[in-house]
């Protein structure tokens, strides 16, 4: 028989009235239908009054082992409530937030509203605010505005670069040499890149030309020696000599010179392969009317074709058809001596400047002149296809580097020497027993302005010419600048450089790139040269080479497992 809980059990008020947990006693809010968690309502509950303590024992031992016991278990109850049945503060993965309802029922919660912007700092009144952050100062002079690399991982090497009117920037490189390495190189294919980029560094289109070897003799190899010049109308002309089978697509050129004109998207318009025993290609530069002159060596009489014959140094005229117009022989060779070209430069005035080196006697128009032992360097001014002057260096033993030639007719040159180069009145010694290089300066009428040597440890590949009279020179060198000259403080391994000087021959800036030590390769032990450099239109300018060592270019360290291909282009 079931028996009644006494007054004050567990779910029974004091009173005797009977209510539902959930609403609660009236007494614990204050205000009806108010509801009480249940944990409240637990610690509220009475205990029941045993015998012993209503006589007031709280010491007896029963008393302290049920108060001990309902005290666990009441709070034992709310943790669980509160971690299980109750509003936890957490919610199992997968789980859906709810609120419950008057009726007990589980309603989604509202929607949190989005919080309110961040008010702007505020400013005290007449306070002004910050200055904006200054922008980044501008690239100085000299510094790498941008460096783009070309290449296969085979050995690749820079041949020729060229700006045309717009700004365009015209490469020439070959690309996939196998075995450059060698004692004896066989490579029987190799790749004549041709390539335009816009003066933001971006390509606009590249073209690749298979070069091939014939099958036999197995001693042949595929290999180019190339120029190339921008047509003022925004064609191409590239010239040069070939080994081997030059595949252009729709025409095929065997061994031998070459000269080939293109349109500004490189097809083909015309090419023109003049033959001779030993001919080949110096340079190439295209004039302000779209002719086409190319600067030969020819050691025999060679037929240019429509009539036009030369040997020995001569430089011929094309026609913007393809013809050859005429040819001028540089130099007289007396009993026994030669010329060679290896470097020219036109302007806009119909003036031609050349460069290279005599050896023996040779006649220049009516002066006679006798070079030193293994060949003197010597530059040369022609007008419209006759001589103007010649300066012959017959005290230095060395040749003509690069030449150059401004709007005014301002002839500058550079080379390797040893001895010593007269240049009017002023003389430039070198080094005892090895070459040095030297620029030298004259105007359109032949007046020596300046002469200068550039030190020990310099090797000068190009030069360029602004419309300003400002010289750029661009080479490497095995120790530091010092105001445009080399000084005897070794730099470990050769260091690309770009030099620059006022009309007047004095030093104004010199960027060096750092490179590491080059690493022997077979018979190959380090592998540049800067072969062009030129300005742009806005008087920035160029650097085209190659190198097949890490070098930091001004845009971080570039790693380069074989000979790869580089054009940068520098702050004026």
């Amino acid at each position: 028989m079931a028996s009644q809980a006494p007054a004050g059990a567990m779910g029974v008020p004091p009173s005797g009235r009977h209510f539902p947990l959930s609403a609660g006693p009236p007494h614990a809010s204050g205000r009806p239908g108010r509801q009480t968690p249940q944990w409240v309502l637990l610690t509220q509950t009475r205990m029941p009054t045993l015998p012993w303590a209503k006589r007031g024992d709280c010491m007896h031992p029963a008393w302290r082992w049920v108060r001990t016991v309902v005290s666990a278990a009441v709070l034992g109850g709310a943790g669980l409530w509160l971690g299980c049945g109750g509003k936890s503060t957490s919610e199992l993965p997968g789980e859906e937030h709810c609120t419950e309802d008057p009726t007990g029922d589980c309603v989604a919660p509202p929607e949190e509203a989005p919080g309110p912007e961040t008010p702007p700092e505020e400013r005290p009144p007449g306070v002004p605010p910050p200055p904006p952050r200054p922008p980044l100062p501008p690239p100085g002079p000299g510094s790498t505005l941008w460096m783009q690399r070309e290449g296969t991982p085979q050995d690749d090497l820079a041949l020729g670069a060229a700006v045309d009117a717009s700004g365009d920037l015209l490469t020439l490189s070959l690309h996939d040499i196998d075995d450059l390495d060698s004692l004896q190189p066989t490579d029987d294919r190799a790749k004549l890149v041709l390539t335009r980029r816009a003066p933001t560094g971006e390509p606009r289109w590249q073209k690749a030309f298979d070069v091939r070897a014939p099958e036999a003799p197995p001693e042949r190899r595929a290999f180019v020696r190339g120029r190339i010049a921008a047509d003022p109308a925004g064609g191409i002309v590239i010239a040069g000599t070939t080994e081997g089978v030059l595949d252009l697509l729709s025409h095929k050129l065997g061994d031998g010179t070459f000269v080939v004109r293109m349109d500004a998207d490189g097809n083909v318009l015309w090419t023109n392969t003049p033959v001779g025993t030993g001919l080949a290609v110096a340079d190439l530069a295209v004039d302000t009317q779209g002719r086409t002159l190319v600067a030969f060596n020819a050691p025999g009489s060679t037929d240019f074709g429509n009539g036009v014959t030369g040997a020995g140094a001569v430089v011929v005229t094309y026609a913007h058809g393809g013809l050859a117009e005429s040819a001028v022989s540089v130099g007289e060779p007396q009993g026994g001596g030669r010329v060679a070209l290896t470097t020219m430069a036109v302007d806009g005035a119909g003036r031609m400047a050349v460069g290279g080196q005599y050896e023996g006697a040779v006649r220049f128009g009516s002066q006679q002149v006798s070079a030193a032992e293994s060949g003197s360097p010597f530059v040369a001014l022609y007008q419209q296809g006759s001589l103007t002057w010649t300066k012959a260096m017959s005290q230095a033993r060395g040749t003509m580097r690069d030449v150059a030639i401004d709007g005014e007719g301002t002839v500058v040159a550079a080379g390797p020497f040893l001895g010593t180069v007269r240049w009017g009145d002023m003389q430039v010694p070198g080094h005892a027993f090895r070459e040095t290089p030297f620029v030298v300066s004259a105007k359109a009428e032949g007046q020596e302005t300046w002469a200068k040597g550039l030190g020990d440890g310099l090797q000068v590949d190009a030069l360029a010419l602004a419309p300003s009279g400002e010289l750029m020179v661009a080479g490497f060198t095995f120790n530091r600048i010092e105001n445009g000259v080399a000084g005897k403080d070794g730099m470990g391994s050769a260091q690309p450089v770009a030099l620059r000087y006022d009309a007047a021959g004095t030093s104004l800036l010199t960027t060096m790139f750092l490179a590491d030590p080059p690493r022997p390769r077979g018979e190959l032990y380090g592998l540049e040269a800067i072969p062009s450099m030129g300005v742009l239109p806005d008087g920035d300018v160029f650097l085209f080479g190659h190198t097949d060592r890490e070098t930091d270019f001004g845009t971080g360290r570039q790693s380069f497992a074989r000979g790869d291909v580089f054009l940068l282009r520098l702050k004026r």
